[in-house]
């Protein structure tokens, strides 16, 4: 998320787990109460609002074990009511990529088939289906309804939260396996360009739709509600990459710049100096030693990025600059050498 939109970001620290730092989103609290108005009681709001936020989790740490199980990693999670805002770095083979995307909707797909038979038996499978239906009839008068209500509740938002995050836009999951495919044939930048063009079209889309839709309650309201935050975060990204564009074209031409004023001042070594140091760079850059360290710096550099993408350039810590500077230095460094061999 952009500097000019952080009110996405906000988020309510929950400790770290697996090694993972785990961030809810405040917009819960928004949506807690949502299910408070729309269900029948007090009592089912606060029941469903908990399975919105098992169900969320159990998709965001989907994502992280997929992700470390095809050689990538994930060092932080931000929850929010319809998935995650921080995507795991995955290998950056398209298959990691795409595996690591669809492991979020696999999650809400076994849970819907496990719950999916207890709904069936009630007969109340065919609206249950339907997200623009309504809640089924939902009681806790006994110990037994009870039971039956969470069920019911596990299978209506994991069931709409497949839905949503099979969606083909920015920031759902269908996305980011667009983006991947459209990376295949087209450059990088022109395939993140288009689909998050096509994910401002499909907000001004659901927009219209929600509101031309005839149904009665607060359906049509959940589908402008979609729409809204579709079109919002699609704009929201193609400014903050615009921005962040400029912000890298600003910073090289000033480290070129820098460059040119170091070497001014930089002393002269001797033959021997020069002959030693370069035999000592020689015998250290062997092949495997600096693949492990190319891909450390990439890593690096790509979750920087994506901090920065999603909280802002304020919200790195000290130490996150740090290692900001860090990877910049090092890819001057990497840069100097390459222009050195040819």
């Amino acid at each position: 998320m952009s500097g000019q939109f952080r009110v996405m970001s906000w988020s309510i620290a929950l400790g770290e787990w697996t090694g993972t730092r785990i961030r809810f989103s405040v917009w819960f609290v928004l949506a807690g109460a949502v299910l408070c108005l729309q269900l029948p009681s007090v009592s089912l709001g606060l029941m469903a609002t908990a399975v919105l936020c098992f169900s969320v989790l159990l998709h965001e740490l989907s994502h992280v074990w997929v992700a470390r199980g095809t050689g990538g990693w994930c060092d932080e999670i931000l929850a929010w009511p319809l998935g995650g805002l921080l995507f795991p770095s995955p290998h950056d083979t398209r298959r990691a990529q795409v595996l690591t995307a669809l492991a979020g909707p696999a999650v809400h797909s076994m849970v819907c088939l496990v719950t999916g038979i207890t709904v069936w038996r009630a007969g109340l499978i065919e609206g249950a289906l339907n997200p623009l239906s309504g809640w089924p009839a939902l009681s806790v008068s006994t110990g037994l309804d009870v039971v039956r209500s969470v069920i019911m509740m596990l299978f209506v938002i994991n069931w709409a939260l497949l839905l949503i995050n099979l969606l083909p836009v920015h920031p759902f999951d269908g996305g980011r396996v667009l983006e991947c495919l459209l990376s295949e044939w087209l450059v990088e930048e022109t395939a993140t360009d288009l689909y998050l063009r096509l994910g401002a079209l499909s907000g001004v889309g659901c927009l219209i739709s929600g509101m031309l839709a005839d149904q009665s309650g607060w359906h049509g309201t959940w589908v402008v509600a979609l729409g809204t935050v579709v079109l919002v975060l699609n704009l929201d990204e193609i400014s903050s990459r615009r921005a962040s564009d400029e912000l890298d074209s600003a910073l090289l031409e000033y480290e070129l710049a820098l460059d040119d004023v170091v070497e001014e001042f930089e002393p002269i070594e001797d033959e021997e100096a020069l002959l030693e140091r370069w035999r000592q760079h020689r015998e250290a850059s062997v092949e495997e030693q600096e693949q492990d360290r190319q891909r450390a710096f990439e890593r690096e550099v790509d979750m920087l990025l994506k901090k920065i993408h999603g909280c802002g350039f304020e919200g790195l810590n000290e130490d996150e600059q740090r290692q900001l500077l860090r990877a910049s230095r090092q890819y001057r460094d990497r840069t100097g050498r390459s222009e050195e061999t040819v």
